[in-house]
């Protein structure tokens, strides 16, 4: 997909953040009419239309909640232009599901991370389902695409970050680790987990707590207990 082509966006969360993203170019945004007073606060006009519009779009099973908005792709970010704080950075390695990509860009803007890092290869393209499912967070949190996981990491480590990565077999749990400093969170697939230079290259390999025989969480649900983690950490040291 080219940086100049349009592309739509629906959701009224996903909608909302991207007409008050001063960096995202808004076309047009259309709403069913008994959406007729959303986005009264905001300087946008809207155009009304009927259900066949959006069925036109979309389908029949696209949640789109009677909004979206035409915009352009945001601006690419690089890695080496992150802020150099000790806000974690969530790698994902192997996940290509657009749903867990939207929730674990949602769970790092509720959790405080500064970007979430996926390889350019077999992933997916920024579509309206991460928008959608990411409920507003693509607006405010990076999605960066790297050619190469594991030079990034050597790449972050060169820079103050430790690289924690999640895996059922790491020797320690989340909370035994000391978490206040630069982190990068790395997290497999649900099904393979981490590939193995990956997995060699982080300085930590931790599990997160669990009853049970049962342990296995999709890549968003462990990004959600682990960035919390890591805030909860910060917290208490402040």
């Amino acid at each position: 997909m080219s940086k100049s082509d349009k592309v739509w966006i629906y959701g009224k969360h996903a909608v909302k953040a991207a007409v008050l993203n001063d960096k995202r170019k808004v076309f047009r945004v259309i709403v069913l009419p008994q959406n007729r007073d959303f986005l009264a606060d905001c300087s946008v006009k809207l155009d009304i239309v009927d259900k066949d519009y959006f069925l036109s779009l979309f389908g029949r099973d696209t949640v789109h909640q009677g909004c979206a908005a035409q915009v352009l792709p945001l601006d690419e970010v690089f890695l080496e232009n992150l802020p150099d704080d000790d806000c974690p950075i969530v790698l994902l390695d192997r996940v290509t599901d657009p749903q867990n990509i939207g929730s674990v860009l949602r769970a790092s803007a509720v959790f405080g991370a500064k970007a979430v890092v996926i390889p350019e290869v077999n992933s997916p393209e920024v579509t309206a389902v991460i928008a959608k499912v990411a409920s507003g967070a693509l607006e405010s949190i990076p999605l960066i695409k790297v050619k190469n996981l594991v030079q990034s990491i050597k790449m972050l480590k060169k820079s103050g970050y430790w690289c924690l990565g999640l895996d059922e077999r790491g020797e320690k749990k989340i909370g035994e680790v000391d978490l206040s400093g630069k982190f990068v969170l790395v997290i497999g697939s649900e099904g393979q987990g981490m590939r193995r230079l990956t997995r060699e290259n982080c300085d930590f390999l931790v599990q997160l707590p669990s009853v049970g025989s049962f342990t296995t969480l999709n890549a968003a649900q462990a990004a959600t207990v682990s960035l919390y983690e890591i805030l909860r950490q910060k917290g208490s040291n402040n």
